[in-house]
């Protein structure tokens, strides 16, 4: 009789530990497939750009912001 008992209760704890498994998992992967809020927004990143000394193009290139290279500069 205690072997039918142990298997019973052996069974109901990996029937507990299956569905604790299964729970966490669903958790998971319902955390994982949330959107990612932007870290900054357009205007945010056009003043952050116009305080460096850049140009913005956002409306050519969403987040774009232009620096002339100290390569490119003309020579009097």
């Amino acid at each position: 009789m205690t072997t039918v008992s142990t298997m019973k209760g052996a069974g109901r704890r990996l029937l507990l530990v299956a569905l604790l498994a299964a729970a966490a998992g669903g958790l998971l992967t319902a955390c994982s497939s949330m959107p990612v809020a932007p870290t900054y927004t357009e205007d945010e990143l056009r003043i952050a750009c116009q305080r460096r000394g850049g140009w913005w193009r956002g409306s050519l290139i969403a987040g774009y912001c232009e620096f002339q290279s100290a390569s490119l500069t003309q020579s009097p």
